[in-house]
């Protein structure tokens, strides 16, 4: 879309019942549901049928949206939960060990963390994957945290109005993840 989305207006009109205004609103909020979903979903095999359960959700509430925050903040926060909920029903997180690692995988972590070089660009996919496999250890909750912080770059604050966390529960979060990680990490190591 070119200009700038007027949210009231195609509420309005979508609660009368036009589809237009439903498809206005779907155009607007996909990159923001699409950005989360990304970010917060460790296997990208669904990511399509997850944005669609978002958007499905989005409109069977959003007769609850009383307009206090902008919608993009309202559906994000629907949408972090949803994510959320998913990576807690995968309970899927399995011990990663140097010798599961692809060939790039193990060339990544070789040379991220053993050498202390940055990997070149043929090798960050794996060591996105690598990442990816390494976070999957942690909590739905607690992973999402160190993606927001670290990867996206979000203000504690922000976090706060996204999560419904206070920041110091946040700053608490934090300072138990890091520890976690670097053993993570550290065991990632020794079975090299």
């Amino acid at each position: 879309m070119d200009q700038a989305l007027d949210v009231e207006d195609s509420l309005r009109r979508w609660r009368e019942g036009s589809e237009a205004a439903a498809e206005e609103i779907i155009t607007h909020l996909y990159p923001v549901i699409s950005r989360i979903v990304r970010t917060h979903l460790p296997r990208r095999d669904d990511e399509r049928d997850l944005i669609q359960e978002i958007l499905m959700k989005t409109f069977a509430k959003l007769h609850q949206f009383k307009g206090d925050a902008p919608l993009s903040h309202w559906v994000s926060r629907l949408a972090l939960t949803t994510c959320l909920d998913r990576l807690r029903a995968q309970k899927i997180r399995p011990e990663v060990r140097h010798a599961d690692l692809t060939p790039e995988e193990a060339d990544a972590f070789d040379a991220a963390w053993l050498t202390g070089s940055t990997p070149d660009s043929s090798s960050a996919i794996a060591a996105r994957d690598l990442v990816d496999r390494i976070l999957a250890r942690l909590s739905p909750a607690d992973r999402s945290l160190v993606l927001m912080v670290d990867l996206e770059g979000r203000s504690l604050q922000e976090i706060s109005d996204m999560t419904g966390w206070s920041v110091s529960k946040i700053k608490m979060r934090l300072f138990r993840i890091r520890p976690q990680l670097r053993q993570l990490i550290q065991r990632l190591e020794e079975s090299t």
